[in-house]
């Protein structure tokens, strides 16, 4: 994946790029073919890599796959947020945003200062877009709608916010309370919904692949992609991962991967894990899990649940993050993201 990147440049995109720089000088910048003459007072990106151009440094360089995890309460802070991205080579985080204010004018900021990007849930609870039991799509429109004038497009534009998780686990409905979760055409709806009122950010459902509801089209126009999060219940990882990943490409869905290294492992780790009735997956585990499921190409993101300073497990005593920062399992995910970064 490649991305522009200037010297001390806030900037957006088009045939031609002007950039005010923090120097306080403008810069003009037009994109075309090497050989070509170049307009007076411009100066030319030629789709080179990022150099020293003229006493001038911008150009191209290559991105791997953005690595992170679910939640980090407890580290919500400049500080915390530096810790985790020494340890585990993380840089961007999921978690769920219901107020306006705090989120516009305290938690972004603090985001964006530490150079890392956040992808956010904004509609709130699933309960509070709930009928009878049922999925109800107006109450979630109605959620969004408080974003729309709220400050939160500045973050966007900036990419500090990088994606909208529109739904987390869509088949709560059905399974919790026997009622209607959404439909394909539902989730296509409020991602062109959230176009609306969100433009430019992408769009991302916690589902994997194979188990989305297939719009009447036959196909994703609106939800750009949707998260596969393996847990060793799901059988060999690799026959797995490339499953989801045909389905998505099938269904014309961007791929996420991740892991559920809370409640996903094998029981090799013998850690009881956020449920009873589950494990923790093993550093082991998470090396081979995850080595596999970077593997798929053009991969949009790698979101590990969870990372959490504040949870206690189901054991009464554990905290999720006590038990990953063990050496050997911080490690794993510090290896993992190295992968991911060489992507």
């Amino acid at each position: 994946m490649n991305k522009w990147k200037g010297t001390s440049i806030a900037c957006c995109f088009g045939i031609i790029l002007m950039a005010t720089t923090a120097r306080g000088w403008n810069l003009s910048i037009t994109f075309q073919p090497g050989g070509v003459t170049v307009p007076a007072g411009f100066v030319a990106d030629d789709g080179s890599v990022f150099s020293d151009k003229g006493g001038i440094e911008y150009g191209w360089i290559e991105v791997g796959v953005p690595f992170g995890f679910w939640g980090l309460n407890g580290y919500h802070s400049a500080e915390g947020l530096a810790d985790v991205q020494e340890r585990f080579g993380a840089a961007i985080f999921q978690v769920a945003q219901g107020g306006t204010n705090y989120t516009v004018n305290t938690f972004l900021p603090m985001v964006r200062d530490a150079g890392w990007q956040v992808t956010l849930r904004l509609a709130g609870s699933h309960s509070e877009y709930t009928t009878s039991g049922s999925f109800d799509i107006d109450k979630w429109k109605t959620n969004i709608a408080q974003w729309d004038g709220s400050g939160i497009q500045e973050f966007i534009d900036d990419g500090t916010v990088a994606w909208h998780m529109i739904l987390d686990d869509i088949a709560n409905w059905s399974w919790l309370y026997g009622g209607t979760d959404p439909t394909g055409d539902e989730l296509e709806e409020m991602a062109e919904y959230s176009q609306d009122i969100l433009p430019g950010l992408k769009t991302f459902v916690r589902e994997k692949a194979t188990a989305m509801p297939v719009p009447t089209k036959g196909y994703y126009e609106w939800v750009d992609a949707c998260l596969n999060q393996y847990k060793a219940s799901d059988g060999d990882v690799t026959t797995y991962a490339w499953t989801e990943y045909y389905k998505a490409v099938e269904l014309h869905l961007g791929v996420m991967n991740g892991l559920n290294i809370c409640d996903g492992g094998n029981g090799e780790s013998g850690q009881m894990g956020w449920r009873a009735d589950k494990y923790a997956m093993s550093a082991n585990e998470i090396t081979t899990y995850g080595t596999a499921l970077l593997g798929i190409p053009d991969l949009e993101l790698f979101l590990c649940w969870e990372y959490d300073g504040e949870e206690l497990w189901a054991d009464g005593t554990t905290i999720g993050s006590v038990y990953f920062d063990q050496p050997e399992l911080q490690d794993a995910l510090y290896q993992l993201s190295i992968v991911a970064a060489e992507k």
